[in-house]
């Protein structure tokens, strides 16, 4: 890990050396360090007896070569605790590396690029933006199920900017890797996938009231031959407020696989208490409908309520506590066979974290 890491700051080095007498070079720094510890159990890598192997730290350096082209790059460095999908996540991981042209209101993204889907995913690094330690698990997923970025383009439109009511409108194509959480001997593991024939769109309209958006997507894409092979469908919609003393947002997604339907969707409520303070409460739901020999059996697959605290000491520097209450199959342990009629269990566990940023 510490080898990879030093060649990853080395080589960022000699970029800043090379641009800095340019100065069209930023360098942007994020850690989120968190304690973990379950009642019963472990769910998401938390274990009963308590981690610190709970991390989520990128550096990202964008090079301006004129007012309207860019190049960024972004490396990031995951642990989920004792969770089998460690096995999963390298030390240090190439997570963006795109080139960014702008052609008026149109920008064009080609290469490692951030998916646009929904509030967080390109922002689920920035621990000190995350009202809590991760992005609302059921729709934005973590380590399985899910990819941050497309091996490919991305296309943006920004439609009236100057109006009050404007839109963003964005397509993507490529493939990107996808690690999939399956059953093996009565434990999960991880399983990675190589997804073709990616594309999807996303479109946000901005209101007059400020901090008040709605928007909503949709995607396909082929996760080749393997677990839950086949073509997936993905359509979602989110709804985002803040105001002085409070913050709303909700979002809804829908995956349907020839073998499996899948719905995500969460509320989430923040209280701006005092100053830095602010209280959060969330509740995040998942079901799922799983096709047995053609028959549907439909599950109650993840019940999550959480509530928790945060206080700023500045905007870059954000500490959080938080108690989430589950009920479903995401536990870690104990091994549920859902198929076989298993009832769901209850793992509840705690997350202590500071999150920084430069």
């Amino acid at each position: 890990m510490f080898r990879s890491l030093r060649l990853a700051v080395l080589g960022i080095a000699l970029v800043a050396s090379a641009a800095a007498a340019q100065d069209k070079l930023q360098i942007h720094g994020y850690l989120t360090q968190a304690y973990g510890k379950a009642d019963t159990g472990a769910y998401l890598g938390v274990p009963q007896d308590g981690t610190t192997d709970y991390r989520i730290a990128a550096l990202q350096v964008r090079y301006a070569m004129t007012g309207s082209d860019e190049f960024v790059l972004q490396l990031s460095h995951r642990r989920l605790g004792t969770s089998p999908m460690t096995a999963g996540e390298p030390d240090v991981a190439m997570d963006w590396v795109y080139y960014n042209r702008r052609f008026g209101d149109l920008s064009a993204k080609i290469g490692r690029v951030p998916i646009p889907a929904g509030i967080y995913n390109e922002i689920r690094d920035v621990g000190v933006l995350l009202p809590l330690y991760r992005a609302p698990y059921n729709f934005y997923f973590e380590g399985s199920f899910t990819s941050e970025t497309v091996d490919g383009a991305v296309l943006r439109y920004d439609i009236m900017p100057a109006s009050p009511w404007n839109a963003e409108v964005s397509a993507y194509g490529g493939t990107w890797k996808m690690t999939q959480r399956v059953d093996q001997d009565g434990a999960y593991v991880p399983l990675e996938v190589r997804v073709k024939n990616a594309f999807g769109g996303e479109a946000w309209i901005n209101t007059p009231i400020e901090e008040i958006r709605v928007g909503g997507g949709a995607s396909r894409f082929d996760a080749g031959d393997a677990y839950l092979a086949g073509v997936w469908k993905e359509w979602h919609a989110s709804f985002d407020g803040t105001t002085r003393w409070a913050t709303l947002r909700s979002e809804y997604r829908k995956i349907v696989t020839d073998d499996v339907t899948w719905a995500g969707y969460y509320a989430y409520l923040g209280i701006h208490a005092y100053k830095g303070l602010t209280l959060h409460g969330q509740m995040d739901f998942g079901d799922l409908t799983y096709k047995a020999g053609g028959v549907p059996m439909d599950f109650d697959w993840d019940r999550t309520k959480t509530v928790g605290l945060s206080y700023a000491f500045r905007p870059d520097v954000v500490a959080k506590g938080e108690y989430h209450f589950t009920k479903g199959y995401w536990a870690d342990e104990p091994f549920v066979d859902f198929v076989m009629g298993e009832a769901p269990v209850k793992v509840n566990y705690l997350l202590l974290s500071l999150s920084v940023s430069f």
